[in-house]
């Protein structure tokens, strides 16, 4: 049940009910051999007792006891043996830390999973860092070709960690902390081959655009749709707030201005209408940005190109504001707007993930380390091979 290879064997099983235990006492008998070179050595002594925590028998937890040997090679010195139910410098056996694993999938709640386990949220975390470890080691991004970075809140006080993730295969490639320039960089350096990557989807922040620019020589830079749309949202709304002060017609009104005709209720259709027909300068701002969601039903880079230049033209005739300052940011960002008519890539993929990592924060009530954070990251979104090898 073990898994004892030669040598290895089961000395004396000792029932402890005063403390709902079992303990398996182990013990090594015959030659040993060097971990390093496995030439036969003398045995040079033994370690002292240590555990590993198994999996339960009956409801008894169930402790492996061992004092390891330590062999005395002529070559690599004293070393101490593996043993073969359990990893290097764990105290748990494989079994167990499978089982750990399958129920923090299920919970993805490490509290929940230290409550069933009888463990503490430490070696619950220990368990969990040591997977990821472990999955990282054994992973081979080999070429990708389209990825995605985006951010997302670690902590309250606009502490953010930069997310790469990897478009194709569905998965975080890495996290790194904060979102400036060289966080961007640092994440982007984790790819295997920064020269096969075509794509890469990010929104308007400089900051990462200078870092895809500077790591991926090969790659086109494509902007999101859902951030510019957000940009012209948030331009409607900048003029119906300042047009308000005059035209008081407009208070309340932001929803039926923001919302998707398909989604505004029967009174928002009514009210839509009569501010439509009223000649504002927040109507003029709604239909330019309507009129640019065709930008991106466009089906070639010509036409596309003639469509921005004749829109920006149009905004800039308007004298509105705000539009003007989203006219600003697309023609700065040109090129990444017409990759996207080349590539139609978005970043939704990336904007789920957000999703997803919000829910093992509010799960975790939070994280107070980074590194905890992006463990907890990879461990559920980076599809990657966690469990020990000898595992069952």
């Amino acid at each position: 049940m073990l898994g004892l290879t030669e040598g290895w064997v089961v000395s004396s099983v000792e029932l402890q009910p005063e403390v709902h235990s079992i303990r398996l006492v182990v013990e090594h008998r015959g030659k040993v051999h060097c971990p390093v070179c496995s030439k036969v050595c003398p045995v040079y002594d033994h370690a002292e007792e240590r555990l590993w925590r198994h999996l339960d028998t009956m409801k008894f937890m169930t402790f492996v006891a061992c004092r390891v040997p330590r062999a005395n090679c002529p070559e690599h010195g004293v070393r101490q043996l593996e043993v073969p139910w359990a990893g290097v410098k764990s105290r748990f056996t494989l079994e167990f830390e499978c089982i750990a694993i399958e129920l923090l999938k299920m919970t993805r709640c490490q509290a929940r999973t230290a409550k069933i386990l009888r463990l503490s949220a430490g070696q619950v975390r220990h368990i969990m860092h040591r997977a990821v470890e472990r999955g990282l080691a054994r992973r081979d991004l080999g070429a990708i070709a389209h990825i995605a970075m985006d951010e997302k809140s670690f902590q309250r006080g606009h502490v953010y960690g930069c997310v790469l993730s990897d478009s194709s295969a569905r998965r975080v490639v890495n996290v790194s902390l904060g979102r400036t320039e060289d966080a961007a960089r640092e994440v982007l350096r984790s790819l295997a081959q920064p020269e096969a990557v075509e794509t890469i989807t990010i929104d308007m922040y400089e900051a990462f655009k200078n870092a895809a620019y500077a790591e991926l020589p090969n790659a086109e830079v494509i902007h999101d749709r859902f951030h510019v749309a957000m940009n012209l949202n948030r331009a409607v709304d900048i003029t119906r707030r300042a047009e308000q002060k005059k035209r008081p017609e407009l208070k309340y009104s932001r929803y039926v201005w923001l919302k998707n005709p398909e989604n505004r209720s029967p009174q928002q259709h009514a009210d839509f209408n009569f501010l439509i027909e009223q000649e504002l300068q927040t109507g003029r701002a709604y239909a330019f940005k309507e009129v640019f969601r065709h930008f991106f039903e466009q089906q070639d880079v010509p036409t596309a190109t003639e469509f921005l230049n004749e829109w920006l033209t149009e905004v800039r005739r308007a004298k509105l504001p705000a539009m003007a300052n989203v006219a600003d940011m697309i023609e700065k960002n040109f090129g990444g707007l017409l990759s996207y008519v080349k590539w139609k890539l978005t970043n939704g993929f990336a904007e789920g993930l957000n999703a997803m990592i919000q829910e093992i924060k509010t799960v975790a009530r939070g994280f107070r380390r980074f590194d905890n954070f992006r463990v907890a990251i990879l461990f559920f979104l980076g599809k990657l091979d966690l469990y020990p090898l000898k595992c069952s």
